[in-house]
């Protein structure tokens, strides 16, 4: 069995994949298998994962919560003892996942290892690496078991899933730098970008309803 499991969902950016699978080769230095997370109805991005040869998992859930389901389903069609959530407009640097697979098997109480993505100083971090046994026994959802994240649609998932392992004490981070976090066309709001902003709104009123299952800990 590969040490890592890499889960990349991706929507509606095919012309990304084989370079993103290319870097991913290039750079990662524990055994890893990759699994593209693609929606049933984005055809192309599918067709282009398969092409890179990489496993392809499509989303089993609602769509409508892409990356938390996604990411769910990733979950459980893999087997390796850590996994490591990415995006597809990342760069992965040069042995960009040792540090954090040493830190996390040199402090076994450690179940989730928040990555540096760009912003240090900050006591949360977008990107983690995680036991897989952290979810199975106490789950990332305090009322959901054997689940990674909360089904937001997209906007605050990362962030409950922090604030959750702080509160439990099993959280920890390093300012490595990992991945060069590209934000491809930001300005001109690709598929990927007009999906995530429409719902910002939404998923923050449930991130405040919510808040308090993991604040009262």
């Amino acid at each position: 069995m590969n040490t890592l499991a890499i889960y990349l969902p991706t929507y509606k950016r095919p012309e990304v994949l084989q370079k993103v699978a290319d870097n991913v080769e290039s750079t990662t230095k524990n055994s890893f298998t990759l699994y593209f997370g693609v929606e049933k109805e984005d055809k192309a991005s599918y067709q282009a994962a398969l092409k890179t040869g990489h496993k392809v998992v499509i989303n089993d859930y609602d769509p409508k919560f892409g990356y938390s389901n996604t990411i769910q389903t990733c979950y459980e069609k893999s087997k390796e003892p850590y996994f490591f959530h990415a995006n597809d407009d990342f760069t992965f640097l040069p042995n960009w996942d040792e540090p954090y697979i040493q830190f996390l098997e040199t402090n076994p109480h450690i179940m989730v290892c928040g990555a540096h993505d760009g912003m240090p100083g900050v006591s949360y971090s977008t990107i983690h690496f995680i036991r897989r046994k952290y979810i199975e026994e106490q789950s990332g959802v305090i009322d959901m078991p054997n689940r990674v994240f909360y089904p937001y649609y997209h906007n605050y998932q990362d962030t409950e899933f922090t604030q959750t392992a702080q509160k439990r004490g099993v959280y920890g981070k390093i300012e490595v730098p990992c991945i060069v976090h590209n934000h491809p066309n930001p300005d001109g709001k690709d598929d990927t970008y007009k999906k995530n902003d429409a719902t910002s709104g939404l998923d923050g009123n449930t991130f405040n309803i919510r808040k308090h299952l993991w604040e009262d800990l």
